[in-house]
């Protein structure tokens, strides 16, 4: 047999093994939903559920602020961890959760969530809106927006496709139009930082 077709199966036969291997370690890794992700608000003075994906049988710790907590994921590998209250926060906290491996989550703050619920009254975005004195004064670092995309499903889902950004003039006009309005003027009333569910 030639030489070269030896060292093409050989490479081949690594490559195969190397993607086994990858995929049984990513398979094992401690994994959060698109939620817990670097620029977070999550809801202050109330019970706190982190829940994520692990081996199952693997344990599992979480840390925010002050609170943490452990757990072991379940024969279906889901784990959940409630952390007791905490106030708010507005200076960046680090979340977290440690497994076979650690996930890290930046610039978490603690404030008020809320959910905005309805169809195109709330898909509806700022940019679209004839308002550019608005959105060039929308440096609000405590406002931020968990964007889900969309995404057809007919059946029931364990996560989203989505991500947090901070609002800014340059992400404000992927801002709801109506949650802005309403986030900017809870954030000037109450200071807290808000995070909107879209």
């Amino acid at each position: 047999m030639c030489p070269l077709r030896i060292t093409r199966r050989v490479t081949i036969l690594a490559c195969l093994v190397l993607g086994w291997l990858a995929s049984e370690t990513a398979r094992a890794d401690v994994r959060l939903p698109a939620l817990f992700a670097d620029h977070a608000v999550l809801q202050r003075d109330k019970p706190l559920p982190v829940w994520g994906r692990a081996e199952p049988g693997e344990k599992v710790s979480v840390k925010l602020g002050t609170e943490g907590g452990d757990t072991t994921a379940g024969k279906d590998g889901r784990w959940q961890v409630t952390l007791k209250p905490q106030p708010v926060s507005k200076a960046p906290l680090t979340l977290t959760v440690a497994g076979k491996n650690t996930v890290t989550v930046k610039d978490v703050l603690l404030g008020d969530v809320w959910l905005c619920g309805g169809q195109s009254n709330m898909e509806w975005g700022l940019g679209g809106c004839d308002t550019p004195d608005d959105i060039k004064a929308a440096d609000l670092p405590l406002v931020r927006q968990f964007g889900v995309e969309f995404h057809f499903a007919t059946t029931p889902q364990t996560d989203v496709r989505g991500r947090w950004a901070v609002c800014a003039p340059q992400t404000a006009p992927g801002f709801t139009a109506i949650g802005f309005y309403f986030a900017r003027r809870v954030h000037k009333e109450t200071g807290v930082p808000i995070g909107l569910l879209r």
